[in-house]
Formats: C-alpha cells, structure tokens, sequence
C-alpha cells in the first residue's frame, strides 16, 4: 500500500523525528510504499529518502519564542491550517495518491479539527495516533472520540502501557504498546561487555522536571567501586529551559568526569553519543510520564543501555524486565547509594542484562509497532 505520513509538528530535534523514521523505514522493510504529507515549506531535519507531498493550506505555525497572548493568537491560527491541512489531504486521498494516511503524533484537538475537515469523509483508512492520555486529557479525548465514531474509517491508536479505557464504551480506539528507538546507522553493541571507566549518559529533550540537579548531586555524593564519569547532554526549546542548564553547567564544571553538551544531537552524531556511553539516566520526575511513554526509556531499550529511571516513567518495563533500577528519589543521600549499587550490578551481571534486553526488544519491536497501527 502507498501509505502518507501526515506529519505538521517540526521540532529541533528529538524523538518526534526519530518516530518518523520508524514509521518510515519499517512501513518498506514490510513492502509498503510510504510518503510524506506536509505543509509547504515543511522543515524536514533528516532525509527521509521517501517522497513528499505538499499540502495547500499555508506553512507549519510554531510557538517558539511566543508569549501567553501570542501562542494564543497563533493557535487561532495553526487551527485554521490544520483544517486546511487536513482538507487538501482529503483531496489527495481522492484522487488516489494514498491507500492510507497515519497522523503520527494527535492530540484530542486533532479529532476536532477532523470534524470541521472534509478529511472526515475520507475514502481511505486514517490512523491517529496518541502518544498516551493523562487522566486530565482523558475526558476531553472520550468526547471527541465518541463523536468520531459515525466514521468508519477513523481509527485511534494509543501507544501505551496501561489500560485506562476499558470502562469508556468506545469502539474506535486501540492500545498499543511503544517501539524501541534503535540506532540507524551504527551496528547495537548487544555483548554488554563493560571496560573501565563506566560511563552514564543524560541525554535529550531537557526541562526542569527532569530532575537533572537532584541527579548531578547524587552523583558527586557517591563513592564508585570503579571509576566511572558523566555525559550531560541537553537539548532545549524554551529559553528558561536553556537558562536552567548553563547554570549548572557552570555550578559543575569543576568536576572532571562530568561533561555538559548544550546541543542538539541529529543522525549518526545522536547514535554515536548513545552508543559511547555504558548506561542511561532518565530521572523524569513527572506524574504524566505513567501516562506518556517516555521515549529516552524506549531509546535506553533500543540501544541495549541499562538505566536508571523515575518510579513514574512507565514502571510496567522494570517490573516485567531487568534491565535497569527505578530511581529512590526520597532523598539525594538514598539514590547516591543505589547509584554505588547500579554500578556495581552492571560490572558483576552484564549476562542477566542481555537476556532482558533481548526480550524487551522482541516485545517492542518496530515490525509490532506498524502491526499494530494497520491491523
């Protein structure tokens, strides 16, 4: 089938892009012919090495930089064009140029959209899909899903690993569980064979729950058996965002074996620092993130990295597979300990590791993924 990716989000950098790709690559590895639908002038930040097609309907709207009042006046605005987006998708379905379109990353708001667009008569399968539903978003979602249900042809699929929807009645949704985020161009070191000094990773998209302060002091407060350093890296789209992390750049750097990176990281470069580094640390200490599959976790999988998580980032995966320890993060004291015993665990078990990582692999595997999507 000729399937359209109708993708309208552009971000620096990040796993919306790696996505993408999977979408992308997996949808050929099966025999699909898949494309793009985007607005015109549409910032690719990688080569898909996949066709494009152009949607009228003006360019993409960010809210990069814009204040309350404005990022008001411009959603008004990216509305109207996601409306006329989707309108001049519906005309290229009719003419034939799809057998399928997935909208890789919806909100509730897209289904509104959906229903003010010719796009909901579609004379093609539509797949949207939502990267989790907080119980906040929850209500809102039910409601404009239960309004598309008269359309046959719109199906709604949540990537998750919970199932907050069994009491909800609705008949067009389908859970279905997240893929791993797998090196592109490089080959998986999956021997975890560890050589000295261990290295842990922080990497992606930074905010300030993430937690990286708590981490950081935790980490000059442990005594390692071994030596081990750390790579900070960050990428941030709010200037407050890129304040908060200059400063502790600077509040650091007199420790040697703690780098800071303050850029993005895209393609082969992104691959390269996963790679390098033994673990990953992904201490996102937010409530949603047992809502929202936490992408760095799925990367940590893909990449065969043991990690260090929050007890809120999808406590599913470490229950089901050994392959890293929940943060305790009652205090910095307690998780500079349990940093001592992760190091130690990682140099004296790397065979347990594998054998997990393997099957969480298998679980979350790409070809699952677009099974899933398209079933």
């Amino acid at each position: 089938m000729r399937i359209a990716i109708l993708e309208t989000i552009v971000m620096p950098a990040g796993h919306e892009v790696e996505f993408d790709r999977i979408l992308v690559d997996e949808l050929k590895r099966q025999g699909h012919r898949p494309c793009f639908f985007v607005p015109e002038k549409f910032p690719f930040k990688v080569n898909y090495k996949t066709e494009v097609e152009y949607l009228a309907g003006g360019d993409v709207v960010t809210y990069a930089g814009a204040g309350k009042l404005k990022k008001m006046l411009l959603s008004i605005r990216r509305e109207k064009r996601r409306i006329a987006w989707f309108d001049s998708a519906y005309a290229k379905a009719c003419a034939g140029i799809c057998d399928a379109i997935i909208i890789p990353t919806a909100t509730y708001r897209y289904l509104r959209t959906l229903r003010n667009s010719k796009l909901k008569n579609t004379p093609v399968p539509i797949y949207f899909i939502f990267h989790g539903i907080n119980p906040h978003e929850q209500p809102k979602f039910e409601k404009q899903a239960r309004l598309c249900e008269m359309y046959e042809k719109i199906h709604l699929k949540i990537i998750t690993l919970r199932n907050d929807f069994q009491n909800s009645g609705l008949t067009n949704i389908d859970l279905i569980a997240p893929p791993v985020f797998k090196p592109q161009d490089l080959p998986i070191k999956k021997n975890m064979a560890f050589t000295l000094p261990i290295t842990i990773g922080f990497f992606g998209q930074f905010r300030k729950e993430k937690n990286l302060d708590f981490f950081l002091q935790a980490f000059t407060q442990a005594h390692f058996s071994v030596p081990v350093k750390l790579i900070v890296q960050g990428a941030t789209a709010k200037p407050e965002d890129g304040e908060l992390f200059d400063a502790l750049a600077k509040e650091y750097k007199h420790y040697k074996n703690i780098t800071f990176l303050h850029k993005n990281l895209i393609g082969i470069e992104w691959e390269k620092a996963l790679l390098n580094v033994d673990a990953i640390m992904v201490p996102y200490a937010a409530e949603r993130y047992r809502y929202h599959w936490g992408a760095m976790l799925f990367t940590a999988i893909g990449f065969y990295k043991p990690i260090l998580s929050s007890p809120e980032l999808n406590p599913e995966v470490l229950k089901k597979y050994k392959i890293g320890m929940a943060v305790d993060t009652s205090s910095v004291k307690n998780f500079a300990r349990q940093l001592e015993i992760f190091i130690d665990d990682l140099v004296q078990n790397p065979d347990g590791y594998k054998i997990n990582f393997d099957a969480a692999n298998a679980e979350y595997s790409h070809e699952a993924l677009i099974h899933n999507i398209l079933r």
